[in-house]
């Protein structure tokens, strides 16, 4: 796979208070790419540098060419579904088509692939409240994929689920990863979520944040959450994060 994200020598300050120092990492195209690290070492932060919504110091590239601005060659899928209210699922879906001036008729099409291919088919007249927690989250990926952004940015989508509906939501992520082959960079708290997703894990120091670890995932689709190699991985990522928190300096 060739490279699609390069980060060097990222540094990121609020007033006096360094955040980050110093992060190196690439990204392959393709990659289902995940961060984790301790609260507050500054993940979120870091994604909304690579969406081009906060200066910083160092570089970031995609594709060679740097990144000084928001795109709509990346899309931000966010933890709270960020879904219009006043509009159905199809005029959820539609809209960034409607941004990008697609003709109506062109656009609703490519909006009702993309609800079939998330499972909300029989669904496009709905509202939002008309929806449970993991449907909203189906609405939001559709939306973030249909513009076909090369990479899609993920930020913790799945933890205001309850347990069950997260998990089905991790196997549904997983298999319209494999359908679309996106690139996704994709923030989460758990280590479960990161081992079952991810081909490489990212693992953030905490505050000032460093690169801790890169763990490679080489397991293959679909995973067995209680395999030993599975198991083994998520021991190891354990392990590194309770010395995050609990050692020298810890929070």
């Amino acid at each position: 796979m060739n490279e699609i994200l390069r980060v060097t020598g990222l540094r990121k300050r609020f007033n006096e208070l360094l955040v980050i120092d110093g992060i190196d990492f690439s990204v392959l195209e393709g990659e289902f790419f995940c961060i984790i690290g301790p609260s507050g070492c500054g993940k979120t932060t870091l994604l909304r540098i690579i969406a081009g919504l906060e200066k910083f110091e160092g570089n970031v590239f995609l594709r060679g060419k740097p990144i000084i601005k928001p795109g709509i060659d990346r899309t931000m899928v966010f933890q709270d579904y960020a879904l219009f209210p006043w509009r159905t699922v199809i005029g959820n879906v539609v809209f960034g088509l409607e941004l990008k001036k697609i003709p109506k008729k062109e656009a609703l099409k490519m909006a009702n692939e993309m609800i079939r291919i998330v499972g909300l088919e029989g669904f496009e007249n709905a509202y939002p409240h008309e929806l449970s927690g993991g449907m909203k989250q189906r609405v939001a990926l559709a939306r973030a994929l249909v513009c076909d952004p090369e990479i899609l940015l993920m930020d913790e989508p799945l933890s205001a689920l309850d347990a069950q509906t997260r998990i089905e939501m991790q196997n549904e992520l997983a298999r319209i990863w494999q359908k679309t082959k996106k690139t996704i960079i994709y923030v989460t708290h758990s280590i479960e979520e990161a081992v079952f997703l991810s081909d490489r894990i990212l693992v953030m120091s905490k505050r000032p944040a460093k690169v801790k670890a890169m763990i490679e995932v080489p397991l293959p689709r679909p995973r067995n959450r209680f395999g030993k190699e599975f198991l083994e991985i998520s021991l190891r990522l354990y392990k590194i994060l309770e010395n995050q928190i609990n050692g020298p300096g810890g929070i």
